[in-house]
C-alpha cells in the first residue's frame, strides 16, 4: 500500500515557508467550550478544534481542556494518530503535537497564499494529507516535516480536463496557471480500508486506491457542494451536502437521490450504528436515516414545496438551531461540534 510521490500523476512542487510573522497564540477563553467549534477527532481521547486557534482535548469526553497553541488562525479540521495530533486551518496552517496537545509546533504556514486547508489525515503516524480551498492538496511522508504540494487535475469536470488538455499542448506554464485556478475546494476525505473518498464543490465526489496520488471520479447528476462522504458497508457509499442534498451509491451503481425535504445543509454524516446513520446540518438540523437506505426518483432541484420524505427518514431540529458542524462518538457517547460550542446528541 505504500506508495512514493515519485508515482502520482499528479503536478508536485515544494512548498517553502515563513513561520516568521506568525500571530500570537491562541487565545485562552474563558467560555471556549461554547465558541465556534468546527471539528472533532477521538482515538483514546478526543480532540475538537475551532475559531481563533482555540484546540481542546479530553481523555473522558466530558470534561475539555484547552490547550495553548502558536496561532490564532481558525483551525477547520484535525485528525488523532496515537498520541499525535495533526490540525489545519486558514493561513494554510498545519499545526502538529506529539504528546496529546501538551506541546506544538508548526509545520506549514502560508498566510499570502490566502487558502485555508479544510481537512486532514494521516495513514499512520508518517504520511499524510491535507485538502482545503482551490484544490489545496499537500502530502508528507515523515510526520510533517516536510510537505510536498500536488495539484490533481483527476479531480476535475471531464469538460475542464478536456480544456486543459487542448491548453497544455500550447502551453504548459499556462496549463499550471490555469489548473491551479479552476480546481474545485477539497472539502472532506475519508478512509475505509484501502480505498481514500474525497466530497468537494460543484458535484465533485471522488475515490483513490492509491492514497490519493491518483483519483477516479465519480458522475453525479448534480453539480451543488458535497461537504461529506462516508461509505456505510463494503456496498453503499453516503454523501451529502449543499441545500440539504443527500445522494447515495449502491453497489457501485449510479448515484441515487435521497428525499429528506429539508434544504438545510448538511456538513457531515455520523454513522450511529447498524441500522442507523445521521446527516448534521445548518440550523441545527439533523436527518436520521434507516439503512438501507432509500432512494427518490425526484429531481434534486425540484422545488421542495408538497414534500413528502422517503420511507426511514426523519428530521429533527437541536433546541438552540446551532449549526451542526460534525460529531464522533466515544465512550458510547455522541459529542458534536457546532457555532455554538460542544454538544452531546440524543440519537434517536
Amino acid at each position: 500500500m505504500k506508495k512514493t510521490i515519485a508515482a502520482c500523476i499528479a503536478t508536485t512542487f515544494a512548498v517553502n515557508y515563513s513561520t516568521a510573522a506568525l500571530a500570537e497564540e491562541a487565545f485562552m477563553a474563558p467560555l471556549v467550550e461554547q465558541s465556534v467549534l468546527l471539528d472533532i477527532d477521538a482515538d483514546s481521547f478526543v480532540v475538537i478544534v475551532g475559531e481563533r486557534g482555540h484546540v481542546l482535548v479530553s481523555e473522558d469526553g466530558k470534561a475539555f481542556n484547552q490547550k495553548a497553541v502558536p496561532t490564532q488562525s481558525t483551525l477547520t479540521a484535525t485528525t488523532v494518530v496515537g498520541e499525535n495530533i495533526w490540525a489545519v486551518g486558514h493561513d494554510a496552517v498545519i499545526l502538529h503535537s506529539s504528546d496529546k496537545g501538551e506541546t506544538w509546533e508548526i509545520q506549514n504556514y502560508q498566510p499570502d497564499l490566502q487558502r485555508p486547508f479544510l481537512d486532514v489525515f494521516f495513514f499512520d503516524d508518517k504520511q499524510g494529507i491535507a485538502t482545503g480551498a482551490y484544490g489545496l492538496f499537500y502530502r508528507t511522508l515523515d510526520g510533517g516535516k516536510t510537505w510536498a504540494a500536488e495539484r490533481h487535475a483527476s479531480l476535475l469536470d471531464p469538460m475542464d480536463q478536456e480544456y486543459l488538455e487542448e491548453v497544455r499542448k500550447e502551453d504548459e506554464a499556462f496549463y499550471q496557471q490555469e489548473l491551479e485556478s479552476i480546481l474545485p475546494h477539497l472539502n472532506r476525505v475519508t478512509l475505509d480500508g484501502d480505498t481514500l473518498y474525497l466530497a468537494g464543490e460543484a458535484g465533485l465526489l471522488a475515490k483513490s486506491t492509491d492514497m490519493g496520488q491518483s483519483w477516479e471520479r465519480y458522475y453525479v447528476d448534480y453539480t451543488g457542494s458535497f461537504f461529506d462522504i462516508k461509505p456505510l458497508d463494503e456496498n453503499t457509499v453516503l454523501a451529502v451536502g449543499l441545500r440539504g442534498n443527500i445522494f447515495v451509491n449502491k453497489n457501485q451503481g449510479e448515484w441515487e437521490y435521497v428525499q429528506t425535504c429539508s434544504t438545510s445543509t448538511l456538513n457531515s454524516i455520523l454513522i450511529g450504528s447498524e441500522s442507523k446513520v445521521y446527516a448534521l446540518g445548518n440550523n441545527g438540523m439533523m436527518v436520521s436515516a434507516q439503512r438501507p437506505l432509500p432512494t427518490s426518483m425526484r429531481d434534486p432541484y425540484a422545488n421542495p414545496s408538497d414534500c413528502k420524505a422517503d420511507d426511514g427518514i426523519v428530521v429533527s431540529q437541536i433546541k438552540d438551531k446551532a449549526a451542526l458542524l460534525n460529531a464522533t462518538q466515544f465512550n458510547g457517547t455522541s459529542i458534536a461540534v457546532t457555532a455554538n460550542g460542544i454538544k452531546t446528541l440524543n440519537l434517536k
